[in-house]
């Protein structure tokens, strides 16, 4: 007597969720340090009132919660159960949108990321057990589209005369203590020099976010491949808190193209098996 078949949940599938969740998690955390104490003391003891807001987005208890409520998604990590990365991708969705529509947080761009990026997990955690070739199409489409929602707003941003000619770049290069290569270049470079410099990397910055923007128009993998490499330098000439928004997009585009790799492998197992029939 043979036991029915359980349809399970395709490996690859697995770990590009749990790479989503990670490095998620990842951009939830890095500033960890100052959201905490601005949401448990800050807030506390100095606390604001907007009546743009309802109530309910002005309670600092609110803000605390949600920034607390993704610990629920550490279960990922030794389960294979689809529950529980539906829970988590629930969780990770909700926390972003009470704190995106928080008073106290509605202006950092940590919580929009991390939103299209939890909604794009609950998307696909529900239908993760499947591997056909439409489903892993469609997932990888919506990656491109997050990519290029978070990108084109940025893009347009730019298009002033300020960005485009680097003034605004090489001045906040100037005066921030935190980028990964600031100190290190101003203390062998002068400010004449670095500002001509800024020339080009300030548009090199608006045609690169042009590009992602334009995400769905183009090739995954030259998305994949130039995109992470692009967002990964931006710590070089920026704080490195900005990966709290884009480490999520990072994960995103790698899960992308290990659902690539699934469908090749899957479309040359089929190959064989029409070639070589048992």
């Amino acid at each position: 007597m043979s036991l029915p078949s359980v349809e399970l949940i395709p490996e690859r599938s697995i770990v590009a969720a749990r790479i989503v969740v990670a490095l998620w998690l990842v951009g939830w955390t890095s500033k960890c340090v100052l959201l905490l104490e601005y949401f448990f003391k800050t807030l506390v003891s100095h606390p604001m009132v907007n009546d743009f807001f309802p109530v309910f987005f002005r309670s600092a208890l609110v803000a605390q919660v949600a920034y607390l409520l993704p610990l629920l998604a550490l279960p990922v990590f030794v389960s294979r159960r689809q529950v529980w990365f539906c829970l988590a991708a629930v969780v990770m969705t909700v926390s972003s949108a009470l704190l995106l529509l928080h008073q106290d947080s509605a202006n950092d761009a940590t919580f929009e990321s991390s939103f299209w990026v939890g909604a794009w997990l609950v998307w696909f955690s529900i239908s993760m057990r499947r591997s056909d070739a439409d489903f892993l199409a469609h997932a990888r489409s919506l990656v491109l589209c997050v990519v290029a929602i978070q990108f084109c707003g940025g893009f347009v941003g730019k298009l002033t005369s300020e960005y485009w000619s680097g003034q605004v770049l090489a001045d906040m290069f100037m005066e921030q203590k935190q980028g990964l290569a600031a100190s290190w270049v101003r203390a062998h470079f002068d400010e004449a020099t670095i500002r001509i410099w800024f020339q080009w990397i300030s548009k090199c910055l608006i045609v690169g976010e042009c590009v992602l923007a334009l995400a769905p128009l183009l090739p995954y993998r030259l998305v994949c491949y130039t995109g992470i490499p692009f967002m990964l330098s931006f710590a070089l000439f920026k704080t490195w808190m900005i990966y709290s928004v884009l480490s999520c997009l990072v994960g995103l585009l790698i899960a992308g193209w290990l659902l690539i790799a699934q469908e090749v492998a899957d479309t040359d197992s089929a190959s064989l098996r029409r070639k070589y029939p048992m």
